[in-house]
């Protein structure tokens, strides 16, 4: 079965064009997948710092003078003036950039949850799956958590995933008051069920097998559409996450790529969940849930 994500490039087909800025270190693998996506018409890219010389040939290059951390800030302002509509970040992952990624996270309204979003073709069923958060949140909470869960649907519908099924995990499949993960995978259930999380179906807490399996589920008095038809796994936290995201990699010639969630205007980076050769499928990503913003 093929476990590629180059399907994903089929959905750049539809994007608009966009203007987007480039910061961060030298990094070849980046480069190459950045000019494979000007050359498809998917972007326009801006150079921004001292560190993107190399890149000078190939576009204009703005701040030349500037560091990565100036380079960011006024790419910050570029996008608050509408000067350019995306950033693509080549790292390093540093609190800067973090704190960069805070300041798209803040509305009129409040501040936004921001996330991150893995995405992989499933060998057993050759379905697009999703695991987050699987970056920015250490140990969410139960409000984190239903923000990570609308920003992982947004993104499931940017991939053409309707209605997608949400698997809460907890190490345990029955609600215990002393695994706080436990009480809060049962919180968000009974969240989407009453509609607060959007168009999404929650079941939890599932242990794993649970998740995996509808017949292991069943065995254990769970009936629900969301046991072996996962489209996201919300993971309890960080940890979790990424060793289920590592552990998947190993298992076979998996690519997972990766996108930011939750911030208003489209950040494209690479996080070390994600396979080597993701740039080019991370940038898609990026466009498309930026699509949405």
């Amino acid at each position: 079965m093929d476990v590629s994500l180059n399907t994903i490039f089929e959905l750049a087909k539809f994007l608009k064009k966009r203007t987007v800025a480039i910061t961060g270190r030298a990094d070849p693998a980046a480069f190459k997948a950045l000019l494979t996506a000007r050359d498809r018409g998917w972007l326009d890219p801006l150079a921004c710092g001292q560190s993107l010389e190399p890149l000078r040939p190939q576009m204009d290059l703005l701040l030349p003078n500037a560091d990565i951390r100036e380079a960011r800030d006024g790419v910050l302002e570029l996008l608050e003036n509408g000067k350019v509509e995306a950033l693509l970040d080549t790292g390093p992952l540093d609190e800067d950039l973090f704190s960069f990624l805070d300041h798209l996270a803040a509305t009129d309204n409040g501040t936004r949850v921001i996330s991150y979003v893995s995405v992989f073709r499933s060998v057993r069923n050759g379905r697009l799956t999703l695991f987050t958060d699987t970056l920015i949140h250490t140990s969410p909470s139960l409000k984190e958590k239903a923000g990570i869960i609308q920003n992982a649907a947004s993104v499931a519908e940017a991939l053409g995933i309707e209605h997608p099924k949400v698997a809460a995990l907890g190490p345990i499949e029955i609600v215990n008051p002393a695994i706080p993960s436990t009480v809060d995978a049962a919180a968000l259930a009974k969240m989407a069920e009453r509609g607060q999380l959007g168009d999404v179906i929650v079941e939890g807490p599932l242990a794993m097998d649970n998740a995996e399996s509808a017949e292991a589920a069943h065995h254990k008095g769970i009936e629900s559409p969301v046991p072996g038809d996962v489209d996201i796994y919300l993971f309890p936290d960080l940890e979790s996450a990424l060793l289920s995201t590592q552990f998947v990699r190993c298992l076979g010639p998996f690519e997972v790529a990766g996108v930011v969630a939750g911030t208003k205007a489209p950040v494209i980076i690479h996080s070390p969940a994600d396979s080597p050769e993701s740039w080019l499928h991370n940038i898609v990503l990026g466009l498309l849930q930026g699509k949405r913003i």
